[in-house]
């Protein structure tokens, strides 16, 4: 049985070319690990046409080559228009194949994933146990998948059903770790904002879901608004593997909060410490859930730089948000991380409910007045499965017949929620105005340019000048 796992392709047809840099989709590398393991006669590739670049003739040309009984997309809804469209294609030069999709969109809009497109099937939720009982009932030639938790399919006669949901995995050490073996590693790359040594660099995860339930962010609905973990041991044996196995020593953490649990981290850490690694690495956090003594500790793990997602500079703005957090919370994270010597990203939101000029303009101010080494200005985009889209769709009803590639956070197309007191006009008008405020400074051009250590340092400032000047383009 062949399977291919896709990476479905975006910015070379709608977005912000290479805005974010280019790292691998973690959730292709556990499925087909976790399947690989316990299936006979089944062959695992991964097609990463993002990274690739590639068009539709080429995904079509590659697939065709390969006769696959099996293809699988990662389907995070700005991509779902290419997913449609590469389905299409591929449906019409082999009807046999089993086309199936997960991830964020298809979880919170199974029927209509399915009815707007020629998909077999939908994974619903967390999805390695799922794709697994798929792939050994059709292995098994089986035509009544029912029985399947999680899975959203279609009958021959092309009724929907949405089987019973798939409860979480509760050990999540239970997961053999991603098969990087089947990307191509020296593709990948971080985003000028994340990148943090001269090593190679990887995404990992050492937790699913997240405790909070702020207005943007589909994670609690996912998830279910609940936090598991992997262990201290099973974390560090994937860093050594990544070490040892793949020469990957530059480690992304893209757990939704890396610092909730801040016992766990520290003991993350001093295990890193002992084995003496010679790694970097960067992780989200939030405001509220740092202190001095573990910054410390994270900095002699090798941690380089932390990320906040501080939003906005209006303490309205993030109470109705639901961040959980206050602008003064904010200022005391950046100083306390600043302090210790680390490096400080982090991410605003314009156009939040709301948001007003004069609240953008206190978000500017408030990113000018911190000490930090990056930040990102994105348009608030409202995902389906989040709350913010149901009240998207309240300010305009036709939000819910948008494009999705229009879903994006940095996208050349129209803001999607607007609100009486910004225009979309506005919104990009202000948001370019953020960016130059904050990097065209001379205190900001003097710190950067008092990093230029080594040529990465400086082949990352130019790329991150690239894409301030591709999102001052933006019309």
């Amino acid at each position: 049985m062949k399977i291919i796992l896709v990476n479905p392709p975006y910015t070379n047809f709608e977005g912000i070319k290479e805005s974010g840099g280019h790292m691998f989709p973690l959730s292709l590398g556990y499925l087909a690990a976790y399947s690989r393991q316990k299936l006979n006669d089944c062959q695992f590739k991964i097609l990463d046409t993002e990274v690739l670049g590639m068009n539709y003739e080429q995904i079509k040309e590659r697939i065709l080559e390969e006769k696959p009984d099996f293809i699988g997309f990662t389907a995070p809804t700005p991509t779902m228009k290419h997913v449609y469209k590469i389905t299409e294609i591929i449906k019409n030069e082999l009807p046999n194949c089993h086309i199936n999709a997960g991830g964020i969109h298809p979880t919170v809009m199974p029927e209509r994933t399915l009815k707007e497109s020629r998909l077999d099937s939908v994974i619903i939720g967390e999805g390695e146990i799922t794709f697994y009982e798929l792939l050994k009932a059709l292995q098994e030639k089986q035509s009544d998948l029912s029985k399947i938790n999680g899975l959203g399919w279609k009958e021959k006669n092309q009724k929907i059903i949405v089987n019973a949901p798939r409860e979480m995995i509760q050990d999540l050490d239970i997961l053999p770790f991603p098969a990087r073996d089947l990307y191509d590693l020296d593709s990948y790359y971080s985003a000028p904002t994340k990148k943090v040594s001269d090593f190679k660099a990887t995404p990992i995860l050492t937790s699913r879901g997240c405790a909070f339930r702020c207005i943007h962010c589909p994670s609690s609905t996912i998830w279910g608004g609940r936090v598991r973990y992997r262990s201290a041991d099973n974390v560090i044996s994937e860093i050594l593997e990544c070490v040892e196995k793949y020469d990957l020593r530059e480690f992304n953490f893209f757990d939704d909060t890396f610092t909730l649990n801040p016992q766990r981290v520290k003991e993350i850490c001093q295990k890193i410490i002992d084995l003496k690694l010679e790694i970097a690495w960067i992780s989200f956090s939030r405001v509220n859930t740092i202190s001095p003594d573990l910054v410390s500790i994270m900095k002699k793990a090798g941690c380089k730089k932390i990320s906040f997602g501080l939003e906005s500079g209006s303490q309205e703005v993030l109470d109705k948000m639901r961040k959980n957090a206050t602008i003064e919370m904010g200022r005391r994270a950046v100083e306390m991380v600043r302090t210790a010597g680390l490096e400080v990203h982090a991410s605003f939101m314009l156009g939040n409910v709301g948001e007003t000029m004069e609240t953008i303009k206190q978000t500017i101010a408030f990113a000018k007045s911190l000490d930090l080494d990056n930040a990102t200005f994105f348009i608030t985009t409202p995902y389906p499965g989040t709350d913010l889209y149901e009240i998207a769709k309240q300010l305009d009803k036709e939000v819910e017949f948008l494009p999705w590639e229009n879903f994006a956070p940095l996208t050349n197309t129209q803001p999607i929620l607007v609100q009486k007191n910004v225009s979309a006009s506005d919104l990009i008008k202000w948001q370019k105005k953020a960016f130059i405020a904050f990097y065209v400074r001379p205190k900001y051009i003097l710190h950067k340019l008092k990093q230029l250590n080594s040529a990465d340092a400086f082949k990352m400032i130019i790329e991150g000048f690239r894409v301030f000047l591709r999102i001052l383009r933006k019309k």
